[in-house]
């Protein structure tokens, strides 16, 4: 079917996260997708974006504040991949915006629970805007086989989740923002998030309990920002229970080497187990709890991470 109008994009905050969104979209163009504005006051972060949509033929307006790219007009969907502390207001100005803009807003939605609220009472109120949170981990070909797996019943009745990922540090960032808790929302948030909606996903339950341990214990501990220390953690254990008995468990650290592996996801149900290491899934389903009946592994190329 011939595409007959183009859906028009801006991106507010066009840093690393920003600038992968735009080469996305790009990819999209043949279904008639166009980024025509970006905003983001970074002087640099502006020329990188610039430079980029130049060599797609992409011509773009600039503006250096999110209310100037949305009083603009110019736009029918709106990507938001500013800093985080910057979300809830940026989402504020959006949903009470004369103008309906679709929204797909980084995660997390915003660094604090009451703000997430507000958020969300606001969209509601906007049934001609839709908002969508990017947790896309659910959608890299692995882990979208594990999860086509698990609810596919074969596991049986989901009884733990378990996830490791042992990591280099957080990169660089502009003004290196996210070395703090009141920016970022927390290691956990900013980082682990898209883990805690994979637990949520698997156990098909919300959580009702967590207990976790973390610290600051090797990195950034040498870096001062006006007089500040960095105060995000680098490791950290949680256990996650549902409210139908599941549990998930988490095992981070961020001052690991970064190995092909870092990342592992385990899900184990009453008649089955199914693993995710790198791009390789694994299967077993059990009877007794002794015989292996199945066994098999699927190899999956092309997994993104998230190198942020």
């Amino acid at each position: 079917m011939a595409i007959t109008e183009t859906v028009k994009y801006g991106i507010i905050g066009v840093g690393m996260m920003g600038r992968e969104h735009l080469i996305n979209l790009h990819h999209l163009r043949i279904q008639g997708v166009a980024v025509v504005c970006i905003a983001d006051p970074h002087v640099l972060s502006q020329q990188l974006a610039l430079e980029l949509a130049q060599s797609f033929d992409w011509p773009l307006k600039v503006f250096s504040g999110h209310q100037e790219l949305l009083d603009s007009g110019l736009c029918d969907v709106v990507v938001v991949s500013s800093p985080n502390m910057t979300h809830y207001q940026i989402l504020m100005d959006i949903l009470n915006h004369p103008k309906a803009h679709h929204v797909l807003v980084e995660k997390p939605l915003c660094t604090t629970v009451a703000d997430c609220r507000k958020v969300v009472n606001a969209a509601r109120k906007r049934p001609d805007v839709l908002v969508q949170v990017g947790l896309e981990y659910r959608y890299m070909p692995p882990v979208a086989k594990l999860i086509e797996i698990v609810k596919g019943g074969t596991l049986g009745q989901v009884k733990m989740v378990a996830i490791r990922e042992h990591r280099f540090p957080f990169l660089v960032k502009v003004n290196n923002w996210n070395r703090f808790n009141a920016n970022t929302g927390g290691t956990l948030v900013e980082k682990c998030c898209h883990f805690f909606d994979l637990m949520r996903l698997f156990a098909g339950a919300n959580p009702v309990r967590v207990m976790a341990s973390g610290a600051v214990d090797v990195n950034h501990k040498d870096e001062i920002y006006d007089g500040k220390v960095p105060d995000i953690i680098d490791n950290a254990y949680v256990i996650v229970e549902f409210d139908n008995g599941a549990r998930g468990m988490l095992d981070l650290c961020m001052f690991a080497e970064g190995s092909k592996n870092e990342q592992e996801i385990s899900v184990v149900g009453h008649s089955g187990k199914v693993s995710l290491c790198h791009t390789c899934v694994c299967v077993r389903v059990f009877h007794s709890f002794v015989t292996v009946l199945t066994f098999k592994c699927i190899r999956i190329d092309d997994r993104k991470r998230d190198s942020r």
